[in-house]
């Protein structure tokens, strides 16, 4: 006899039966899920603040990467559009660039959680 085959009395040559078995691929599925909600978690919470290398900026991002928050001077006397254009849309994207890499992480870190 191989070591998956059963007796009559349906314990398995070698001392594990049918049951244990089971329970082995429950405990499974279950620690999947788990790992499975805790990314889901993290990513529905994932956020980033950045401020602009010359402070005149910072720019808050949600999960998506959408902005969420727009932080500017009480004045903006002196400041060039141009400029406070540019430092909007490079915080911006660096915002966003940071919850994509944390995203990347997450879904990484899951993946090895469901292959071990």
């Amino acid at each position: 006899m191989s070591g998956d085959e059963t007796v009559n009395d349906g314990t398995a040559v070698g001392g594990a039966t049918p049951r244990d078995d089971m329970d082995v691929v429950v405990a499974r599925a279950g620690a999947g899920l788990a790992a499975m909600d805790d990314a889901l978690h993290q990513l529905s919470t994932a956020r980033s603040r950045v401020t602009h290398s010359s402070g005149l900026v910072a720019v808050e991002v949600d999960e998506q990467g959408g902005m969420t928050g727009l932080f500017l001077p009480d004045s903006l006397a002196g400041v060039d559009a141009g400029e406070l254009g540019r430092a909007v849309v490079e915080t911006a994207a660096r915002a966003a660039q940071l919850v994509a890499e944390r995203r990347e992480r997450i879904l990484a870190s899951l993946g090895d959680r469901l292959s071990d």
